[in-house]
C-alpha cells in the first residue's frame, strides 16, 4: 500500500459523507487521498500540480444535467489545463433525517442539496408540503447544519435529506428511507484532472479510451446581433462521431442567445470515415478537424 506522501490528492464536493465523497471512494479505495471542497466550484478550482484529481458530478437520471458543472465546462480551463479522464456512476438512494426525537410532524424546513430537494419533488410535496425548502452546498452540510445550526433555523423544526451514511458518522435519526421520486436513481460523475498526462489511479481494471466530450460551438460575429439560428445539425454532421448525449448552455460571450454545446461521443469500432482500426485519438482529432473547416468552434474537453 501506498504511504499518504505518495498518494494523489482528489478534491470532492464535501463535507465528508456526501455522495461525492462515496462515489469517489467507490472508484479509487485507499489509493488517493481525499480533500472535500465546499461546492462545485471550488472543486474545479482547486485542482493544480498539488491537488491534481477531482470529482464532480454531471448529471442524474431524474433531474438532469448539473448546471453548475455545464457552467464551468464553458470556460477556457476546461480542454486547456483541466480535462475529463473518466466518469462514474453512483446509485442514490435519500433518506430524510433530524435530530434525534424530531417527528415528521414537526418539521418546517428541509435542507439539501438543490439536486437532492428535487429528485424528492413527490415525498415533499405529499408529506411536508408545507414546509420550507432550504438549499445547502451538499446534502452532507445539510445533515451537519441539523447538529451545528442553520442560521436562525430552529434545529428541532428542522430535516436533512442526505445519505444513509451519515447515520453512523453523526448522531442523527432515520425518518424516511429511499425517498427519491424514482428508485432508479443514478448520479454520473466526472473524473478531472489538472493536465492530460496526470496518471489517473485505479481500482479496476482500465479500458481502452473510447468516450470523447467536447465543447461546440458557431464561431462568434459580434455583428450578428441577434444571432441567426444556430445549425448544430451541420456541426453534429461534421462532427461524423457517434453521439450519445447533447447538452446546452449560453455561452460566456456577451452575444444573446449564443450557444454552446457539449457534445459526447462513444467509438463505433470498425470502418469510420472511410478508415478502419484507427485509434480513438485519432477519430478524435479528425472530428475537431471536420468542425473546424464546417465553421465551428470547437475543444476536447477530455477523452477516456
Amino acid at each position: 500500500m501506498l504511504a499518504a506522501s505518495e498518494k494523489p490528492t482528489i478534491a470532492y464536493l464535501g463535507p465528508q459523507g456526501t455522495y461525492s465523497h462515496q462515489a469517489a471512494y467507490d472508484r479509487f479505495g485507499d489509493l488517493v487521498c481525499y480533500e472535500a471542497k465546499q461546492t462545485i466550484t471550488d472543486v474545479f478550482s482547486s485542482l493544480s500540480s498539488d491537488l491534481p484529481l477531482a470529482l464532480i458530478p454531471y448529471e442524474n437520471s431524474i433531474y438532469g444535467a448539473v448546471v453548475e458543472t455545464c457552467n464551468l465546462l464553458r470556460y477556457s480551463a476546461a480542454g486547456h489545463q483541466v480535462f475529463i479522464r473518466g466518469d462514474t456512476t453512483l446509485c442514490i438512494q435519500h433518506c430524510l433525517i433530524a435530530r434525534p426525537g424530531v417527528k415528521l410532524e414537526d418539521i418546517q424546513y428541509v435542507l439539501s442539496h438543490e439536486q437532492a430537494l428535487g429528485q424528492c419533488k413527490a415525498f415533499l410535496e405529499k408529506y411536508l408540503p408545507r414546509a420550507t425548502l432550504v438549499t445547502t452546498d451538499s446534502t452532507a452540510s445539510a445533515a451537519l447544519a441539523l447538529l451545528s445550526g442553520y442560521e436562525n433555523l430552529d434545529p428541532l423544526k428542522c430535516s436533512a435529506i442526505c445519505s444513509q451514511v451519515v447515520l453512523s458518522m453523526w448522531n442523527l435519526s432515520l425518518i424516511s428511507k429511499n425517498i427519491q421520486d424514482e428508485h432508479i436513481n443514478f448520479t454520473r460523475f466526472y473524473i478531472l484532472s489538472w493536465g492530460a498526462n496526470i496518471k489517473v489511479p485505479s481500482i479496476t481494471h482500465d479500458l481502452p479510451p473510447s468516450h470523447a466530450l467536447f465543447r461546440i460551438s458557431h464561431l462568434v460575429n459580434p455583428a450578428n446581433i441577434p444571432p441567426q439560428p444556430q445549425n448544430l445539425t451541420c456541426l453534429l454532421n461534421a462532427l461524423g462521431l457517434r453521439v450519445s448525449q447533447v447538452d446546452r448552455r449560453p455561452s460566456t460571450y456577451s452575444i444573446p442567445f449564443h450557444d454552446v454545446f457539449f457534445i459526447e461521443t462513444v467509438r463505433e469500432e470498425g470502418i469510420l470515415n472511410g478508415k478502419e482500426g484507427s485509434s480513438w485519438g485519432e477519430q478524435v482529432q479528425r472530428a475537431v478537424t471536420r468542425v473546424e473547416k464546417a465553421g465551428g468552434e470547437i475543444c476536447v474537453l477530455g477523452t477516456w
